[in-house]
């Protein structure tokens, strides 16, 4: 949680202790010897009793309420800035809850710790600034080392900077938290998947039109996944997002860069591809059309083949039918001419036509008849 995010809780400044002990300082040093004995040890234990803390309870990833020097004192912890949980105004931020828990399981309700400070020793809000330790360990460091929280300077309070810096540093190393590409809401994991995606295509030209249909389809789906990456990276603003937004500028801002050349370059693996698709398809029905004309080309020869032949082979039936006429007349003749000549008829005279004898008698005489000279006619003998 940013120093200046998180709603005020009522505490006592450490001036205020200061002027009071000072006080009771002087008032003690105008006894007897033996008092000014007495003095000088309480003296001391006031002045350093604001070194050390009594945890009452964690507030967020980077606030912690403790007892110091017999006050609940609110804590928040320098150079060390967690993902926000309890600011009304704003969305719960990636990895918050998560560093809340942690801090929770570091400093439980009781336990004894050490603070030290910088030059300010309280921010706008009267909470008090410090490092915390622990069994000699840095708190502030321990949660970005967790990846919990990053480091973050408060000028001019930069005392414990370079330690969380390191432990940050560390957490990156061991994608841990904040870096956790398997924790949905973090960076990497919006980036991941869409890089993973980019990364992928290929832009070697397809050998067919569905192939190519499919890895322009593949390129449209990893530019989709950037372009949604991107665009939820672009939500991510200093005041709604603060932790991610600074880890944006500094730890990934090689990768947004990235994804930005992969997207275009995305874009243009795409267009190559449906480029080639169109003079795939045009080449197919290029072929299709030469297939065509050459089917129409063979089929055409193919008939002028097929009535050449049947002309073909009508003439041959007709010189067939004609040479077998011929042979057949020929053979005729040959067989009339071997056949001998038939002897010539005989020519039969005709028979003189006997004139009957006329009749002189009636046509009903059967008795002898007795002719005239030249038997023309006869009449009945006497």
């Amino acid at each position: 949680m940013s120093e200046g995010s998180s709603s005020p809780h009522p505490t006592r400044s450490f001036k205020r202790k200061s002027s009071m002990s000072k006080k009771r300082t002087a008032w003690i040093s105008i006894g007897v010897t033996a008092a000014l004995v007495t003095g000088g040890a309480v003296y001391a234990g006031t002045l350093n009793s604001d070194s050390r803390g009594t945890v009452v309870r964690v507030i967020d990833g980077d606030t912690v309420d403790m007892r110091i020097a017999g006050e609940e004192t609110r804590v928040r912890l320098l150079n060390i800035d967690t993902p926000e949980t309890v600011d009304p105004d704003k969305a719960v931020e990636c990895m918050g809850p998560e560093a809340s828990d942690y801090l929770k399981s570091l400093l439980a309700p009781g336990d004894k710790v050490k603070l030290e400070y910088d030059i300010e020793r309280t921010d706008r809000y009267g909470r008090t600034l410090a490092g915390v330790y622990k069994d000699k360990s840095l708190i502030n460091a321990e949660i970005a080392a967790a990846g919990l929280g990053i480091a973050v300077k408060y000028e001019p309070n930069v005392r414990f900077y370079d330690e969380v810096l390191r432990a940050e540093k560390e957490a990156s190393t061991t994608t841990a938290g904040l870096f956790d590409p398997n924790a949905e809401c973090t960076i990497p994991a919006k980036l991941e998947e869409a890089t993973q995606a980019l990364g992928q295509l290929g832009d070697a030209p397809a050998d067919s039109i569905n192939e190519a249909e499919s890895l322009a389809g593949e390129a449209a789906a990893a530019i989709a996944l950037g372009q949604g990456a991107k665009s939820a990276l672009d939500k991510l603003t200093p005041n709604t997002h603060p932790v991610a937004y600074a880890l944006l500028a500094t730890h990934f801002a090689k990768n947004v860069a990235n994804l930005d050349t992969s997207i275009s370059r995305a874009n243009g693996i795409e267009q190559a591809h449906q480029d080639h698709k169109t003079a795939l398809i045009k080449a197919e029905e290029e072929r299709k059309e030469a297939e065509k004309k050459k089917k129409e080309e063979a089929a055409k020869k193919k008939k002028a083949a097929e009535e050449k032949a049947a002309e073909e082979q009508r003439r041959a039936a007709i010189e067939r039918q004609q040479q077998a006429a011929e042979q057949k007349a020929a053979e005729q003749r040959r067989l009339q001419q071997q056949k001998p000549k038939p002897a010539a008829p005989k020519v039969q005279q005709p028979r003189p036509k006997t004139q009957q004898p006329r009749q002189q008698g009636p046509s009903n005489y059967t008795g002898p008849r007795c002719y005239a000279p030249g038997g023309k006619s006869w009449k009945p003998c006497p």
